[in-house]
């Protein structure tokens, strides 16, 4: 593929001798990779149910490679949220933050939810991630993925870093920031953002990438860590952002990450040899397109140590009384496992989520969405069923991968009701959960979310 020349002049001066290596990589296709949901699967129970063998990701214990070959995007077991298709590198940024179960998470850049995914999925039922993306357009997707995967334990926003930091505090223990960057690691996965890059073109987000990262710290907890990554190999972007952040913030320091084969050194900045903790990602070297990590610990307090007070939210009891009914004809679930959850009614959702301070920041969604009270009646959501296990359900159609049946079902179609159910009635594949479909007579209406389906 054609590279922008002065790409390649600076790309020659950061890596020298190898830099004969980094070109010839273009002259191929990019690598192509999935992780298993386990939120709702072992990586050995689907693998098993498969039935195919992939290449283990190196860095990355849930995270396998592809080949075109395998259009695992078109198999039913995608449409369960059992995987979600990401580029291999992609993975690294949160096995390097190293989230643990039960703590408390900020995916600043959260869109499209790859990463959010993958904490979401670590720190348990028992943990809590707040995704935020800035830009309205980008939050339908993260919306989407949440969902789709069965994600209970995801608060997912829409707003400035700054107006979070206002209302959260110093509340988390870890913060992920994605910044957003000129993407000059992706240029072999995306040929289009290549000839869209000028010489100017990093510049212009180095102070965008500042801006997000002066608010981080009034978020993170004394103790608490940093993940900084970026799919770009420009220096402003990446070792000159974290120098500048050591600047201005001395209660920070750069944290060694494990370095797996093929990843290098940060380079060194202003004569900060902390920086060469760093992880920089070449796609000549790895199985993987480009990216910067690096992560910091907060190891004393900067003044701002406050966390706010939350919210209380009131149900209606007869929506709450609703709602149970409806639990006890379709489900085997007890709700008590949600104790650290809070009932709460906006516009004629019902959710099961968190106290937070909602009083100045609005949810675009808060834990899991239970579904709608409308006279009298509860309609569940889709986000309901994918959250639960296959054994929760007391009326289901459990179909196998090749039931020709459940491939009308995920196309949208109304299908037959062989079965001679009523009223509202789980799909299933494999045992794994999809979606509502509603048993008149002799058909099912097909409830799967039209922005889920196969196309």
């Amino acid at each position: 593929m054609n590279l922008p020349e002065e790409f390649l002049s600076k790309m020659k001066g950061i890596l020298k001798g190898e830099f004969e290596d980094f070109v010839k990589v273009y002259d191929f296709d990019s690598y192509k990779g999935f992780r298993v949901n386990t939120a709702k699967v072992s990586v050995e129970e689907f693998m098993k149910r498969i039935g195919i063998e992939f290449e283990k990701v190196p860095w990355c214990e849930d995270g396998f490679y592809i080949n075109d070959e395998i259009r695992l995007s078109k198999h039913p077991y995608y449409f369960a949220g059992l995987i979600y298709i990401q580029e291999p590198s992609a993975m690294f940024p949160v096995e390097a933050l190293d989230v643990k179960e039960g703590e408390k998470v900020l995916d600043l850049c959260a869109a499209p939810g790859g990463k959010t995914i993958q904490i979401a999925a670590k720190i348990g039922p028992n943990g809590m991630l707040v995704s935020n993306d800035v830009k309205p357009t980008r939050i339908k997707a993260l919306v989407k993925n949440v969902e789709n995967l069965g994600l209970t334990n995801v608060v997912i926003l829409n707003n400035k870093p700054k107006e979070i930091a206002e209302s959260y505090g110093a509340y988390f223990d870890k913060i992920l920031v994605d910044a957003p960057c000129s993407g000059e690691g992706m240029f072999r996965k995306d040929p289009t953002s290549a000839k869209k890059w000028t010489s100017n073109h990093p510049q212009k987000y180095v102070n965008l990438q500042r801006s997000i990262m002066t608010e981080v710290d009034e978020l993170l907890k004394v103790g608490g860590e940093i993940v900084y990554s970026t799919c770009t190999f420009e220096p402003e972007e990446n070792e000159g952002i974290i120098d500048w952040f050591l600047k201005k913030h001395k209660n920070y320091e750069v944290v060694e990450i494990k370095k797996y084969p093929g990843f290098s050194d940060g380079l060194e900045i202003n004569g900060n040899l902390e920086l060469k903790k760093t992880v920089r990602i070449y796609p000549h070297k790895v199985k993987g397109e480009g990216h910067f990590v690096c992560k910091l610990k907060k190891v004393k307090e900067s003044g701002n140590e406050w966390v706010f007070e939350p919210k209380r939210y009131q149900v209606d009891k007869s929506d709450l009384e609703i709602f149970e009914k409806f639990c006890q004809k379709h489900f085997d679930i007890d709700f008590k496992m949600f104790e650290n959850r809070v009932f709460y009614k906006k516009a004629d959702k019902l959710y099961l989520g968190y106290e937070g301070p909602f009083d100045k920041i609005t949810p675009i969604r808060n834990g899991l969405l239970l579904g709608e009270v409308y006279k009298g009646r509860f309609y569940p959501s889709a986000h309901l069923i994918s959250s639960l296990k296959f054994e929760n359900l007391k009326k289901a159609i459990n179909f196998s991968v090749n039931d020709e049946r459940l491939i009308r079902y995920l196309k949208g179609e109304t299908i037959e009701n062989v079965e001679n159910l009523k009223g509202f009635v789980a799909v299933c594949v494999d045992g794994f959960t999809l979606g509502w479909g509603k048993a008149e007579g002799h058909i099912i209406k097909n409830y799967f979310p039209r922005g889920w389906r196969l196309e």
